[in-house]
């Protein structure tokens, strides 16, 4: 079964690919770096975290389903129940704690700081979690990322993700 959502998936994906370079810019140089382009431990992340986000899409799916189901319980027609569960959890499916544990630990890890490592500015993190998923395909997985409102990810005093 296809994830229950409320808002159109572009408009996330839009939201999710710009906002960071509103609180770092982006050099447009450096935007579009594609998955078969990186290096081998870039790859290997991706694959992790396809590979983990798969897993607890399947556990996230289900509490959505249930909530959305709970609304329902409660005398809400489909629409409205979920709407009721949009309105309780922001970020809906993507509001499962794994799914934000999962983000916020590949973004801290896309974003090496570590200058001699060989992943050291090849793509921006919103690339790799979301844009490479939307290259390979993962229509489900996207479409539950897209429904995070924003990034659950922040900057620490020195500038960097946290």
């Amino acid at each position: 079964m296809a994830l229950l959502t409320l808002f159109p998936t572009d408009n996330g994906i839009a939201r999710l690919l710009l906002q960071p370079g509103d609180i770092v810019p982006r050099d447009a140089n450096q935007t579009g770096r594609k998955e078969h382009q990186a290096p081998a431990s870039l790859r290997e992340l991706f694959a992790s975290y396809r590979n983990d986000l798969r897993l607890a899409y399947d556990v996230a799916s289900l509490w959505w389903e249930g909530t959305v189901e709970a609304q329902m319980d409660l005398g809400h027609g489909p629409e409205d129940a979920l709407k009721e569960a949009f309105d309780s959890r922001l970020a809906g499916p993507a509001a499962h704690p794994n799914i934000v544990w999962i983000v916020r630990s590949y973004w801290l890890l896309c974003s090496d700081t570590d200058v001699k490592s060989t992943s050291f500015g090849f793509a921006y993190p919103e690339e790799v979690l979301l844009q490479w998923l939307i290259d390979a395909g993962e229509t489900e997985l996207v479409r539950l990322i897209a429904c995070m409102p924003y990034w659950p990810i922040g900057l620490d005093e020195n500038g960097n993700w946290c």
